[in-house]
């Protein structure tokens, strides 16, 4: 039996077998796959195709020059899918409110590889949100990785961003401009092995920043003593919770916001670092609050838990 298809929608509900099915989003859904893997009955991915499950698109790129802003429409990335970035602005996401959902777990999570050192997937609309996609550094010193405008509403999850082997990596995982406020990562892992790493997320000054349950690993001794994630102006409204952190060279901070004028909370975080100052040696939080957060100063012991105006000392 062949899959059904309802070009017009179901906008009054639909029943099969008498259970109701929900619409969960009001817009199109866009397919795309250029791997060698096909569902049952359907064809490789061309961006002639009509992007359909078993006529998918096979670049990003064409799947969003079919989408309509805000109308909430859906890019499905199949398992296996694998792009590269060769340039600045390789890749741009701009156009506002999709949602971008790639499938597939493991080495098959959907892949986008940066290539040259000035290549960047740039994010210039807002309100878009990446479910479960990988960004992977794959030239000595890509400069930045995500370039992301200033640009509000946007949503990473369960996403992954690596680097491929030795002197393959990145300098800026992210790199926020001025105004991207009202930012989401959760259950997102940030892994980095290079001397010239700088920081996983780079940013100015902004408002709302929401990050939940992630992972931050800077796993080499950088050149550069930065926080994983910095800001150089005011971050406002934060919202850091259950993430873990490792730093691996003497006083690197893993939050560092250079503001005078920050606000939020960190909460119910772990830290390794090879700083033996400890918790307060390890944050540059003026204007916020930190509860609940635990710190290693040193291999192979316990972390200790610091607050107020407290200094630990790991050693």
């Amino acid at each position: 039996m062949g899959m059904s298809n309802f070009p017009n929608g179901f906008n009054h509900g639909i029943t099969i077998r008498g259970m109701p099915l929900n619409v969960l989003h009001p817009g199109k859904v866009f397919w795309v796959n250029n791997s060698g893997v096909l569902p049952e009955g359907g064809v490789g991915g061309l961006d002639g195709n009509d992007g359909s499950y078993l006529r998918p698109l096979a670049t990003l790129d064409r799947a969003l020059a079919l989408c309509t802003a805000h109308r909430g429409d859906v890019i499905m990335l199949m398992p296996g899918h694998a792009e590269n970035v060769a340039t600045a602005g390789g890749q741009t996401v701009d156009v506002a409110g999709v949602a971008i959902v790639g499938l597939g777990a493991g080495t098959k999570r959907p892949k986008f590889s940066f290539t040259a050192a000035a290549a960047t997937f740039v994010v210039s609309a807002a309100n878009v949100s990446f479910y479960n996609i990988e960004w992977q550094a794959n030239f000595a010193d890509v400069a930045i990785g995500l370039d992301v405008s200033g640009v509000d509403g946007l949503t990473w999850d369960s996403c992954y961003f690596t680097e491929a082997g030795a002197n393959l990596n990145y300098v800026h995982v992210i790199d926020l401009a001025t105004g991207a406020d009202d930012l989401h990562f959760n259950k997102c892992k940030f892994i980095t092995n290079d001397a010239a790493n700088d920081s996983h997320i780079n940013g100015v000054a902004h408002d709302g920043l929401y990050i939940n349950d992630c992972y931050f690993a800077a796993n080499t001794a950088q050149t550069s003593v930065v926080g994983l994630i910095a800001t150089s102006g005011n971050a406002t409204n934060v919202w850091i919770n259950n993430c873990a952190f490792r730093s691996n060279i003497d006083g690197a901070l893993w939050v560092d916001f250079n503001g005078t004028a920050n606000s939020g909370l960190i909460t119910n975080c772990n830290v390794s670092s090879i700083d033996t100052a400890g918790a307060q040696g390890t944050l540059d939080f003026t204007g916020g609050h930190a509860f609940n957060c635990r710190v290693a100063g040193e291999a192979d012991t316990w972390g200790l838990e610091g607050g107020g105006t407290a200094v630990y000392n790991n050693a």
